[in-house]
């Protein structure tokens, strides 16, 4: 066991932890979206909330930097190498724009369900919250940015 396995143990470990916090976040959303239940929606929205904190955040972030050590402990060029390069890009756009926008529709959604759940009814501001499908859409992006980043780290095609 060599410190390279133990990174690229890391890397994969982190890895299933973004992806499961990505999943965790997009299906509790499409469940509140699909629901007429007040209840149902705050619950839903609270409970992706939750998966946002804990799972795709932490997952996200320790995706990167396990990917980091690793590539710098097999001696890649983390400025030079162009493949390497190009999956610092999509990461950077899925860390620093997909990921904060996920949370600020999460937030924006979440306490407008629970706002019309207090109130007993659904309220205007609730349906704008949900006609808005910014925690969805980046979600989604983020999605289809992962098979891209896979293929660059498995493949290392340039």
């Amino acid at each position: 066991m060599n410190a390279e396995n133990i990174l690229l143990f890391l890397q994969l470990l982190s890895a299933f932890w973004y992806v499961a916090g990505l999943s965790a976040v997009q299906i509790s959303l499409v469940r509140g979206g699909q629901s007429d239940d007040l209840k149902v929606r705050a619950e839903s929205f609270e409970e992706a909330w939750h998966y946002q904190g804990v799972l795709l955040v932490p997952g996200a972030i320790a995706t990167g930097a396990a990917g980091v050590f690793l590539w710098a402990q097999m001696d890649y060029n983390l400025m030079t190498t162009g493949w390497l390069l190009l999956l610092e890009v999509l990461y950077i756009v899925t860390l620093l724009i997909c990921v904060p926008l996920i949370g600020l529709g999460l937030r924006r959604v979440r306490l407008a369900a629970l706002q019309a759940r207090k109130a007993g009814r659904a309220t205007p501001e609730l349906e704008r919250a949900m006609a808005d499908n910014v925690p969805l859409f980046f979600s989604g992006i983020a999605t289809l940015l992962l098979p891209a980043m896979a293929y660059l780290s498995v493949f290392r095609p340039f």
